[in-house]
């Protein structure tokens, strides 16, 4: 019987955990034959492509865009506002009735050419003079038309000044917001595709995990007919082959939920494969790996947040001067040609030409135009406060970001040191355990140890990718809006 226990514990599970070593002996030795070129290739990782694919691809980023577009047209209307207009306008017109003009003319003339008529008549000469009838004079012609060209343009519009460079502002703070969408497309976007990378990380742990603990359990089983140990060492065999499973279905589910995240950002079938890169955690690719992601002052650049809320203020800064100019007069000028007329006849007196210089300037108006300007100057002060407080989260965004980078940075020695000792150990107890001199309790506690470690190592260097991706958002130059503007946030 004995002679069967020892086959069972050195033939399978040995030549198992034999071809285990050996595989990552060999998987250590092409990593350091591809290390070189896998720092070559590092401009064109599966990650970069993904990136500039989702700028093309992404609904959000490409309805910022339009944003843009919109606010720049929205300048144009307003610039077009400085040159003339030419319109042509036409009107006929049919009329019948209305009031009249009443003039007595024969009133007037009758008496007096017939006492003419016959002063005539007695001298032997014939009448002259006719009876003439009251007249009645429409003011509504029958027939009339007028058609005329307009020329008209702005000499003078402190208004609009201030509206084109309100806009202009505008424009440059829609620019800013589809900067900040970009930025936070490429954030969520590198978020996403580690976090999948580190739940597929953990999920080739746990198979690892889960075929060393499925043939511990058949070794357990084994022991247990044969007598050599107690009904406790399957049972927790199997216990612990469970908790794996469980954990391995746990890690699944999470790659598959970052998968649709980052598939849903590039904006393509959530079921979309996505390649990850394939990394041996090793010293030398770590520390590497350490020094790249360490945080550095030298990148930072304009948080799109803050320049977006700065192009907002000088915006609603040219919107109040444009609420105060209203108190001022406007000047144009109108020149107009054409004809009028019964009809469109062409002869003498029908054709007209005027030149015009118009003021525009309203007095008073009952208080509309304070009000429009207390409105902007609220507004200002509201923005103004608001950017204060954005700056400060931002700074304190920045902060955090930083301080976690560094400690999942500091993590990953410790952690690499933890697996390998467990490793080590691990090592031991399988020789030992193989030669008959350790307990299968032993092994077990030993094999969880450094599946622990080897989960925790992988979790710490993904962990910092995801940090860095953070970081490079948050790494950002910000100014004190506070002291800027003055304003409290």
């Amino acid at each position: 019987m004995r002679d069967v226990v020892q086959l069972v514990r050195n033939g399978p599970s040995a030549l198992f955990f034999e071809q285990s070593l050996d595989s990552r002996l060999i998987s250590k030795l092409l990593f350091s034959i591809l290390l070189t070129g896998a720092a070559q290739s590092h401009a064109q990782s599966p990650l970069n492509q993904y990136l500039d694919e989702a700028m093309i691809r992404n609904p959000a980023l490409s309805a910022a865009g339009q944003d843009v577009e919109a606010e720049r047209q929205r300048l144009d209307n307003l610039r077009a506002r400085y040159y003339p207009s030419l319109s042509l306008s036409a009107r006929i017109s049919v009329s019948e009735g209305g009031r009249t003009i009443d003039f007595p003319a024969g009133t007037l003339l009758n008496p007096v050419y017939q006492t003419l008529n016959a002063q005539a008549v007695a001298m032997g000469q014939p009448a002259r003079f006719p009876t003439v009838q009251n007249q009645s004079i429409p003011l509504l012609r029958p027939t009339e038309q007028d058609t005329r060209l307009q020329l008209r343009g702005p000499l003078y519009e402190p208004v609009l000044n201030q509206q084109v460079q309100a806009q202009k502002e505008a424009l440059n703070a829609q620019e800013a917001a589809r900067q900040q969408v970009r930025e936070e497309l490429t954030r969520d976007l590198q978020v996403a595709y580690w976090q999948m990378a580190q739940s597929q990380a953990r999920i080739d742990v746990l198979k690892a995990s889960q075929k060393a603990l499925q043939e511990n359990r058949r070794v357990n089983d084994a022991l247990y007919k044969s007598g050599e140990t107690t009904l406790d060492a399957p049972k927790r065999a199997l216990a612990e082959l469970l908790d794996v499973e469980v954990q391995l279905s746990d890690a699944i589910k999470q790659r598959k939920l970052a998968q649709e995240l980052f598939n849903t950002l590039r904006f393509v079938t959530v079921d979309s494969p996505v390649e990850l890169p394939d990394e041996t955690l090793q010293d030398n690719t770590l520390q590497a790996l350490t020094d790249q992601l360490r945080p550095s002052e030298t990148e930072a650049r304009s948080a799109p947040e803050i320049t977006r809320l700065q192009r907002s203020l000088a915006a609603q800064t040219a919107a109040l001067g444009a609420a105060q100019a209203t108190y001022k007069p406007s000047l144009g000028y109108l020149i107009e040609g054409g004809y009028q007329g019964r009809d469109y006849s062409t002869g003498p007196n029908t054709g007209f030409a005027t030149a015009s210089v118009v003021m525009n300037w309203t007095l008073a108006d009952g208080g509309v135009r304070n009000s429009e300007a207390g409105r902007a100057r609220a507004q200002l002060n509201a923005l103004a406060a608001r950017a204060a407080q954005v700056s400060r989260q931002l700074l304190l965004a920045r902060s955090q970001a930083r301080e976690n980078l560094l400690v999942s940075l500091n993590a990953i020695p410790a952690r690499k040191a933890q697996q390998d000792a467990a490793q080590e150990s691990l090592r031991i107890v399988t020789r030992k355990r193989d030669a008959g001199e350790a307990t299968q309790i032993e092994f077990l506690s030993s094999e969880q140890a450094a599946t622990r470690a080897r989960l925790a190592l992988s979790a710490a260097v993904h962990q910092a990718r995801i940090d860095h991706a953070i970081w490079q958002y948050h790494n950002r130059d910000i100014p004190e809006l506070q002291a800027l503007q003055g304003v409290a946030p």
